[in-house]
C-alpha cells in the first residue's frame, strides 16, 4: 500500500486554489507550505502562499528560482488549506533562503516585526 504524501514546511506544490472569490488567486499552481508536517497531519489544512510566474516587483515578493519558469511567492496571499480535498502534489523542496524569506516580508504586513 502507497504512502500518502504528506506535504511538510518548505515543500514546493501544485495544489488546486479553485473556488477563488474576488481579488483571490485561483488555479492550480504552485505554493509553498509554510505550516510543520505534523500540523498539516493532524488538521488536514496547510498554511501555505502561492507562488505566480507574474512577476511585478513587489515587496512582499520572493524569488524561486529552482521551478521550470522565473517565480515569486506572492508572500502577502497567506491560504490556508484543507489539502487532502485540493488535489495536492510535491514539486520540489524550496531553496535555503525562500521559506525564511518569505517569513521577513509576511510579518511586517501583520505587525510582528514590532515584537520580534
Amino acid at each position: 500500500m502507497a504512502r500518502r504524501y504528506i506535504p511538510e514546511r518548505n515543500h514546493i506544490v501544485w495544489i488546486d486554489l479553485e473556488p477563488k472569490k474576488g481579488r483571490e488567486v485561483g488555479k492550480y499552481r504552485p505554493s509553498i507550505i509554510l505550516s510543520s508536517k505534523e500540523y498539516n497531519k493532524k488538521t488536514g489544512i496547510i498554511i501555505c502562499c502561492p507562488i505566480s510566474t507574474s512577476i511585478r516587483g513587489h515587496m512582499t515578493e520572493v524569488p524561486v528560482n529552482n521551478l521550470d519558469k522565473p517565480s515569486v511567492v506572492a508572500a502577502s496571499i497567506v491560504q490556508t488549506l484543507s489539502w487532502r480535498d485540493r488535489k495536492i502534489k510535491y514539486i520540489v523542496d524550496a531553496e535555503s533562503n525562500v521559506f525564511e524569506d518569505t517569513l521577513m516580508r509576511l510579518l511586517p504586513l501583520m505587525g510582528a516585526d514590532r515584537i520580534l
